[in-house]
């Protein structure tokens, strides 16, 4: 692994920390003024916001160890290493930001969650057989 690849990896895991501080940060101060009596005029964009930051934030914290762990097992870094990872994490951020929306529709159940997930792995099966066969 060369330099550049640990000073890449360690740049997301830094960016995903900052964006779980962002996250934190924006949960924290979104509506300060509410009161019992009086709710939070932007509470549901409030929420929608949250639920994208998180799933931008995982989808930067799965890539990097996506990266790491083909390394481990492959003991090398092939050519299209990169594109694989960051194709596991925008697929992370995906699933988060599908669940949290429905969750924010009252939508999410079981079965949905379970549908999402399938979803997700068969379209990861598909792009190791279709993208990276060659």
């Amino acid at each position: 692994m060369t330099s550049r690849t640990r000073l890449a990896v360690a740049a997301l895991v830094l960016l995903a920390a900052l964006g779980f501080l962002a996250t934190l940060a924006f949960a924290v101060n979104a509506c300060p003024a509410e009161a019992p009596g009086q709710p939070c005029p932007g509470a549901a964009s409030n929420r929608a916001v949250v639920v994208a930051l998180v799933a931008i934030s995982a989808g930067l914290t799965v890539t990097p160890f996506a990266f790491l762990g083909e390394l481990a097992v492959r003991r090398i870094v092939y050519r299209g290493a990169w594109a694989r990872a960051a194709r596991r994490g925008a697929l992370a951020g995906a699933v988060l930001a599908t669940m949290g929306g429905l969750r924010l529709g009252d939508a999410l159940s079981v079965p949905a969650a379970l549908f999402v997930v399938a979803l997700a792995a068969a379209v990861e099966w598909l792009s190791v057989r279709r993208l990276d066969a060659r």
